[in-house]
């Protein structure tokens, strides 16, 4: 298919694009610097040789992966669902994994849980996803690292029909049953007009010199391609023309280390800095953690999703942050629930559900970790 002739298709309510549409006007953007091969061992143009190296031993001692694990009470008779998730650390997916829990619990089923280390660890996915032939699998949960190279290894999974149920991460293509997941797009335009919020509540005079940078964990999921995209359409439409996004999306390839590197290195270098948008988890960390260290009181962030170091800075009256919290524990419950449902053979209401998202800020976040503690 041409790349000027593919469509954005509009399921259920999410909006769910064709990676090579976004990657178009991403290009626009000045990304075409990331996109061909982007992967762990891809040199980011940011990041000097000693922080290659330390990526490559890194990668090689690490451990691959959590091998499959159950986490409900395994009985004997129900039906088992497979979940292969994008990592297994981090709060972010605590959460999920807790949710595939509880998903597990109302539907009556087994729940095993797996997955890489590194969070762009593609090839480690379609290893576990390929076990499942040896195993009793009667439904598949799946957050995929890579939007297109996992394509493959889906339809795989459907030949075998197993319900396959998309968490957190879309793919760039039908190969799946339901998706339960948050509409990009729209997240990406709710980040910038908070970001601009920001700006205009913390004095920075619209016709002053401003440059905010943007931070992702790759080019190869369909969610940071969506979200750039998102955040990119609202600026342009809506931003002061002496406010500007960095042409340079920094790719942080799911490396903590580098992850903070990149974000101190911006503070150095980009004279007019004042804050940064981190559109995962772990950017998004990895940024408050750098912003807190420099002391600087002057650079503000909007992140995506609820950790502890940002809600530090949520907090903090004298610091500027604001979270963009995803549902990912619902995203959880209810992909368990459908899978479930799907091997008993019903019907689905809807395949495609949009999560939300909720705005945390330093007005609300204690209503917010209130309702959210577990």
């Amino acid at each position: 298919m041409s790349i000027l002739n593919c469509k954005t298709e509009l399921i259920g309510g999410l909006c769910i694009k064709l990676v090579s549409k976004l990657m178009v006007g991403l290009l626009a953007f000045s990304l075409s610097a990331f996109i061909a091969g982007c992967s762990q061992e891809q040199k980011d143009a940011n990041a000097p040789a000693s922080m290659q190296q330390m990526l490559a031993d890194k990668a090689s001692k690490a451990e691959v992966k959590q091998d499959f694990m159950p986490v409900n009470e395994i009985k004997e008779g129900r039906k088992n669902v497979y979940a292969v998730i994008k990592v297994i650390k981090g709060d972010y997916w605590q959460e999920v994994v807790n949710g595939l829990k509880a998903g597990g619990d109302a539907a009556d089923c087994n729940v095993y849980v797996g997955g890489p280390f590194k969070e762009m660890d593609w090839e480690t996915q379609r290893s576990m996803l390929e076990e499942l032939g040896d195993k009793k699998a009667d439904a598949v949960i799946l957050a995929p690292s890579d939007s297109l190279k996992l394509i493959p290894t889906a339809e795989a999974v459907q030949k075998k029909q197993l319900p396959l149920v998309l968490i957190d991460t879309g793919l760039n293509s039908k190969s799946y049953d339901a998706a339960f997941m948050t509409n990009n797009y729209v997240a990406g335009t709710k980040a910038a007009a908070e970001m601009l919020k920001l700006l205009r509540d913390n004095g920075v005079q619209e016709n002053a010199s401003a440059t905010i940078a943007i931070k992702v964990s790759s080019l190869t999921s369909q969610n940071m391609v969506e979200r750039v995209e998102g955040i990119n359409a609202y600026w342009q439409a809506n931003a002061p023309a002496s406010w500007k996004l960095d042409s340079k999306v920094l790719v942080d390839f799911g490396d903590k280390d580098l992850s903070t590197k990149l974000g101190e290195e911006a503070m150095a270098n980009i004279s007019d800095l004042k804050g940064f948008i981190g559109c995962n988890n772990r950017a998004a960390v990895a940024t408050a953690n750098a912003i807190k260290n420099s002391k600087r009181k002057d650079v503000m962030l909007v992140a995506f999703d609820y950790s502890k170091e940002v809600a530090e800075l949520i907090a903090d009256p004298e610091l500027k942050a604001v979270s963009i919290a995803q549902n990912q524990y619902q995203m959880a419950v209810e992909g368990v629930k459908a899978a479930a449902a799907m091997v008993k053979g019903e019907k689905l209401a809807q395949a495609d559900v949009d999560t939300g998202v909720e705005v945390v800020n330093i007005s609300n976040h204690k209503d917010f970790e209130a309702r959210h503690k577990k």
